[in-house]
């Protein structure tokens, strides 16, 4: 091989070799550019689901509320109920005031923790994944949901001590209670919170990327 025949094959090796490497970036590209949007197909579908569910629960409440004005015992009844707590003979109308109150915060509280949980995915499907606006919603959203797991480990002391109010001094209570929803709830929030965190970081080492770029 002379020399110009080994010029021109080192020549032709090395752009094969930097078209191959632009053809391997260029597919890489393709294939993070899939996989975003498949993300934002998925929160997009994500954000319709907790939608749904908040109707569903802003329907319950309306139905309630709708309920407790024709039979204003109803909310009482319902959370004594549900709490399995015992029934006083007679609910007073400060007893049961404070029951629809405590009712009401508990939705309150699960509506706040399902309002920032769809905004974060929201905030995924219409604008950047790894954003820090959405990494700040995916946080706020774990602790929304802490709070909300906080409020249902305090329900049953709460509403048993409003409860024992119209009952007989020597027949009042105190229930303390931890089930599974609450646990569960709990590792929700946590997991959330990670999420939210992780998206933090990837959002900077993003903007590095970007600036490096």
């Amino acid at each position: 091989m002379n020399g110009h025949a080994a010029s021109t094959w080192l020549f032709d090796s090395v752009d094969l070799l930097f078209y191959d490497n632009f053809c391997k970036q260029n597919l890489k590209r393709l294939e993070m550019k899939a996989a975003r949007e498949r993300a934002r197909l998925l929160s997009r579908r994500m954000d319709m689901v907790i939608s749904a569910l908040m109707g569903v629960v802003a329907l319950f409440v309306v139905y309630g509320l709708w309920l407790a004005w024709s039979d204003p015992t109803w909310i009482g009844n319902f959370v004594i109920e549900k709490l399995a707590l015992p029934r006083p003979a007679q609910l007073s109308a400060s007893t049961m005031l404070l029951l629809a109150t405590a009712f009401l915060a508990q939705v309150g509280l699960l509506l706040w923790a399902l309002q920032t949980l769809r905004r974060a995915f929201r905030e995924i499907a219409l604008h950047d994944i790894v954003g820090a606006k959405s990494a700040r919603l995916m946080r706020l959203s774990g602790v929304a949901f802490l709070t909300n797991a906080i409020a249902m480990i305090l329900a049953p002391p709460l509403v048993s001590l409003i409860v024992s109010i119209d009952m007989p001094v020597g027949q009042r209570f105190l229930a303390i209670s931890f089930g599974t929803h609450e646990l569960l709830t709990v590792i929700l929030s946590g997991i959330l919170i990670v999420f939210g965190h992780l998206l933090s970081v990837a959002s900077e080492i993003d903007d590095d990327n970007k600036r490096f770029v």
